[in-house]
């Protein structure tokens, strides 16, 4: 993924729906020419174009599912054994050491010869995980599950994960308001106590790292696993790192938003955090009863 900094601080700029690239610490603002921004457009278009009309019995024409795949481009990776894996995908970024693929039914990833490595590390991290027996929430759906591993041509490595209808990397939606960021904070706490559970620390919460789907307020756990570790390898004096980088996703996700927020969200996210994520959770249920008036779904109409 291409990251672009702030002239004026140096803080990390996304595009807003203009077009316009955004600081989302100082408020800055750059463009882009024309040309270079009609690839960006043309593919914003089509996957707007999907997200309102996905739900709708009534459209004419193809599915609605084919507006956004006309935007897919392929690219093809060849295993130790000489089979050809073609590959379409409709974006894709960048997650520590890995290259990753949104796919219609999976997302992949894909590590170099030198980091071949990290995808038995990543499927380690994610063997560990010990789901609560009374699953009433379905957690184990927030966590990735493995439809192969290949070994590629030169080393690499290429994983590929089930990715169910709607599931989206968190990075394709840019800023967000607050109160579609704190259902998004809601599952990841919810996922920081299957962490807990199971003695672990993700050690790589990220922007890059969730994924959700927008219209039934799920959200999937899929990448960086290759930094899980046990609990008691972390020093955890100061807080559990997890819960300092999910505040700080929701931080960087509510972007030009964040003046939105209630008052107990970002006293919340910018506040010290909890050793253990079954406090944290209390902790963040007052703040959707004091700042949200409670627990409702809020209908996502993403603008692109």
């Amino acid at each position: 993924m291409i990251s672009f900094k702030c002239k004026n601080c140096g803080g990390e700029m996304s595009v807003d729906s203009s077009g316009a690239l955004v600081c989302e610490y100082c408020g800055g603002k750059s463009f882009f020419e024309d040309k270079e921004l009609l690839g960006y457009r043309e593919f914003r278009k089509q996957m707007l174009n999907y997200l309102r009309g996905i739900h709708d019995e009534k459209a004419e024409g193809k599915k609605t599912e084919d507006y956004l795949w006309d935007s897919a481009e392929e690219t093809q990776f060849e295993t130790n054994d000489g089979e050809m894996i073609s590959v379409r995908y409709l974006y894709s970024y960048v997650d520590g050491d890995a290259d990753v693929y949104l796919t219609k039914k999976n997302s992949i990833f894909v590590f170099g010869s030198g980091d071949n490595s990290l995808a038995d590390k990543m499927l380690s991290g994610i063997q560990q995980l010990t789901i609560p027996p009374a699953d009433v929430k379905g957690l184990h759906e927030c966590f990735p599950r493995l439809n192969g591993r290949y070994d590629l041509k030169g080393g690499g490595v290429m994983l590929a994960f089930a990715r169910t209808d709607n599931l989206f990397p968190l990075p394709m939606f840019g800023s967000l308001k607050p109160e579609h960021v704190a259902w998004i904070v809601s599952r990841l706490e919810n996922i920081c106590c299957v962490l807990n559970y199971s003695d672990m620390i993700h050690g790589g919460i990220s922007e890059e790292a969730v994924w959700i789907n927008p219209f039934n307020h799920h959200a999937v756990l899929m990448g960086h696993w290759w930094s899980a570790t046990k609990i008691r390898a972390v020093n955890t004096a100061f807080g559990n790192p997890d819960l300092k980088a999910l505040r700080q996703t929701a931080v960087k996700i509510l972007g030009i938003h964040k003046d939105e927020a209630p008052k107990e969200m970002i006293k919340f996210l910018e506040g010290g955090v909890s050793q253990d994520a079954y406090d944290d959770f209390e902790k963040w249920d007052k703040v959707i009863e004091n700042g949200f008036g409670g627990r409702r779904f809020a209908q996502m109409n993403v603008n692109f």
